[in-house]
């Protein structure tokens, strides 16, 4: 596509006729390979239903009811996608969700993709730090993996040198958290403030890791330049005689680290990651100049001679240093240094912006050959007075369909936010045919 752009600037219609004579040669081969191509595809339907333990009235939040996976294989290359169809009961609306779609090429050296990528970086399970690449979609925080994450126009590369593996992502286009604004069904009511947010600054985001095998162990190092997914007071606009808040997205630089340890049926898990984060904008009354921060995730998980997985893990950071202006625009009025609990972190895993020091803790086993599966979790805020807790039932009666049954209860002490959002504790119930 530049090629034809700068034949058109330079006045030379013969050479784009000769490009685009050129491209049509190349679609019957295209389709020959696509008609040759093996093809594989999967998918799951699984209508499912959130009421409140209170009174039983339903929630109102949209959710995946439909996915699909195709992917064609031609030799070493690859292309697959992967899509959804989102819907929420009371609105009867389906949207089509492209969530991945890309092109893969696996020499013998290593790997190459190329297209909308979800990438995983970071070894514990769910909440990790270093895991920047891919913005959160804060409708499905609480699904596993990257189910809670939207894709990206990326590309990426993957070289393996006996125990070494090296990965480097450019991502050319910043791409922001979905947040569910003016939702009034979701647990934290977030008006929107789409007027006073300001675009982030154009410029590619880039990440590298290198990991490697120290005898039982694994060993990564990370590192991630882009814009922050969330977000964040910037400053504020003043004008006839007003004043208005100002939002963006920050300048953050991501170093971490991540180890991962076998010992018999133990595996323990550590993750961390040190932020630098700048505020590169100019309004007219700038809060935020640059800070840093830590944030950080260790797990263990045991699996018992019944095969019954017990896991912990604890989440949690740090703010190192804030340097900025807070203002006070009450009648005394007054201008300060920023504290610690004016900054807010932008980028992260959102449970470690959510609680300085948290604790998971679940248990899961399965029973009569697999068919049954049995859940119980907890979350512990362990400097607020805040917990939630949950548990669940999976049940496969015929192969391809399961029935899930699941619970979630939150309980806080006044003035914490499970205390607010108390009304949301519900049930969950699920069913699902898979292809």
């Amino acid at each position: 596509m530049l090629k034809i752009y700068k034949y058109i600037n330079n006045s030379r219609p013969q050479l784009l006729l000769k490009t685009l004579l050129q491209l049509h040669l190349l679609l019957p081969l295209i389709l020959f390979n696509l008609l040759f191509s093996q093809i594989n595809y999967s998918g799951t339907f699984k209508p499912s239903a959130m009421y409140r333990i209170s009174d039983l009235s339903i929630i109102s939040l949209p959710f995946r009811i439909a996915e699909m996976e195709i992917g064609l294989t031609k030799g070493n290359f690859d292309f697959k996608t992967i899509s959804a169809i989102e819907y929420r009961w009371t609105r009867e609306n389906a949207e089509f969700d492209l969530r991945e779609a890309y092109l893969a090429w696996y020499p013998s050296w290593g790997e190459v993709k190329i297209g909308k990528q979800i990438h995983a970086w970071g070894v514990v399970d769910g909440n990790n730090p270093t895991d920047n690449l891919n913005p959160y979609d804060y409708y499905y925080m609480f699904l596993p993996g990257t189910d809670r994450k939207i894709g990206t126009l990326s590309g990426s590369v993957i070289y393996y040198w006996n125990d070494w593996q090296f990965e480097a992502v450019v991502i050319p286009e910043h791409i922001p958290n979905r947040y569910p604004l003016g939702e009034e069904d979701f647990p934290i009511v977030i008006n929107d403030p789409s007027n006073f947010i300001k675009k982030a600054k154009k410029g590619n985001e880039y990440g590298f890791r290198l990991q490697t095998v120290l005898g039982n162990s694994d060993v990564g190092l990370s590192y991630f330049s882009g814009r922050d997914k969330g977000f964040t007071l910037i400053g504020y606009e003043s004008g006839l005689e007003m004043v208005f808040p100002s939002f963006s997205y920050r300048k953050t630089n991501m170093l971490g680290m991540d180890f991962v340890s076998f010992i018999g049926d133990l595996t323990s898990r550590i993750e961390a990651g040190y932020f630098s984060t700048e505020n590169d904008y100019k309004p007219n009354l700038p809060t935020l100049e640059n800070a840093s921060y830590i944030q950080y995730a260790a797990q263990l998980e045991y699996i018992t001679p019944n095969d019954i997985t017990i896991m912990g893990q604890i989440i949690g950071s740090e703010i190192l240093e804030v340097k900025g202006l807070s203002y006070d625009f009450s009648p005394i009025g007054g201008i300060s240094s920023m504290s610690e609990d004016n900054f807010q972190q932008g980028m992260g895993t959102p449970f470690a912006m959510f609680t300085d020091l948290g604790m998971l803790l679940s248990v899961m086993g399965n029973y009569l050959d697999n068919t049954l599966e049995v859940r119980l979790n907890t979350f512990l805020d362990l400097e607020d007075s805040q917990t939630m807790l949950g548990g669940g039932v999976s049940y496969s009666p015929v192969e391809n369909w399961e029935i899930d049954c699941s619970v979630s209860k939150l309980i806080g002490e006044e003035g914490t936010i499970f205390k607010e959002i108390e009304d949301f504790s519900h049930i969950q119930l699920k069913l699902a045919y898979s292809f």
